[in-house]
């Protein structure tokens, strides 16, 4: 598997008549090794794939990679120079995403006689399309997620705060095998789920609020997402209006897309809904992104977007709209794109959930 992720690093390497192809960001040098660590830096030569590692990861590094040379970086040591020497590379590309200002006038300094080439995020653009067994492990943390938001789901009564809700669902996503959380799980209620990116407080939720909840787990390197909103007793008719509006409008997106499609015509879509039921100036950010290592990751989806909808992307849409002073409501799925449309892949129903 990550064999076939290297020679397609090799393929763009060939095509940009280069040496080598150096990169930084550590869930690249994941997804083309398996090896994760604080620290690394992966050289992808035509012949050879070497990876720098401090110390503290050599063991690791060894046991988890194949087919990798394994060298240890050591102060006041030139140890890419001297690879670079040993190779006689002459024009190496470079991740210039992942690839800090100081980082790339270092390896200026220590490599004179090569020629940097930037790429920009290249091996993000591979990871777009996930493989079988990414969609496998993907799929366990959903179910995961899914199965700890359940539990959870009974504990929520009035009286309750929002830290002590999220706290919770971290705790039982990692008793049902999480790594971790994919993100700082938000749990925001009342005219606090106004804030897309609320951060839970002290606030004790109350009978007629909203609770807006976007949680994920992390389970073999991968990431999922996914946002309910809840109603606590009776609700307001203006916010159940609004759930309506949201999930109308996340169901119309999931019916609508497919391979070839813009990215951005698939966010006006969602927007355009959301603006033809009024509510357009309180939905601010994109319909959705993609999803795998990264909880964020290419695709991006919304105005400003670029590309199309591929085979075996697995991306988020996630409407939402906000009211100052008054509450909020997002919805959010995962979809696998298919040649017959969209997948949902989280299984928990956005219909309203009463607590």
């Amino acid at each position: 598997m990550r064999e076939k992720r290297i020679t397609k690093v090799r393929d763009i390497i060939q095509s940009k008549n280069l040496d080598s192809c150096i990169l930084r960001g550590m869930e690249n040098i994941f997804y083309l090794t398996g090896f994760r660590g604080s620290e690394g830096t992966l050289l992808v030569t035509r012949d050879d794939v070497i990876l720098f590692t401090d110390f503290r990861y050599i063991t690791h590094a060894c046991g988890v990679t194949h087919n990798i040379k394994i060298v240890e970086l050591k102060e006041k040591e030139n140890a890419l120079g001297e690879v670079c020497a040993e190779y006689g590379i002459k024009r190496m590309g470079f991740d210039s995403f992942h690839t800090s200002y100081d980082i790339y006038h270092r390896w200026r300094e220590k490599m004179p006689a090569v020629e940097l080439v930037a790429l920009g995020n290249i091996v993000e653009d591979i990871r777009r399309q996930k493989e079988i067994e990414e969609i496998y492990v993907i799929s366990k943390a959903i179910d995961i997620a899914t199965d700890a938001f359940k539990r959870v789901l009974e504990k929520i009564y009035p009286g309750q705060t929002e830290k002590d809700i999220a706290n919770e669902l971290e705790y039982i996503m990692r008793q049902c095998g999480a790594e971790g959380p994919s993100f700082n799980t938000i749990v925001a209620s009342g005219i606090r789920a106004a804030m897309p990116h609320a951060e839970p407080a002290e606030k004790r939720i109350q009978e007629g609020e909203t609770v807006v909840m976007d949680f994920g787990a992390k389970y073999g390197g991968y990431c999922s997402d996914e946002t309910c909103t809840l109603f606590v007793g009776r609700v307001d008719g203006k916010m159940m209006e609004i759930f309506n509006v949201v999930n109308d409008a996340k169901k119309k997106a999931i019916e609508k897309v497919k391979v070839g499609m813009h990215l951005k015509e698939l966010d006006s879509i969602v927007r355009g809904f959301i603006e033809d039921a009024g509510y357009g100036k309180f939905f601010r950010h994109g319909v959705g992104h993609g999803i795998g290592i990264a909880v964020h990751e290419s695709p991006v989806i919304n105005s400003m977007a670029d590309g199309i909808i591929e085979e075996n992307m697995v991306f988020t849409i996630e409407p939402g709209i906000y009211i100052p002073d008054m509450g909020g409501v997002r919805l959010e799925d995962m979809l696998l794109i298919t040649e017959k449309g969209a997948k949902v892949l989280t299984h928990i129903q956005k219909e309203m959930l009463r607590i």
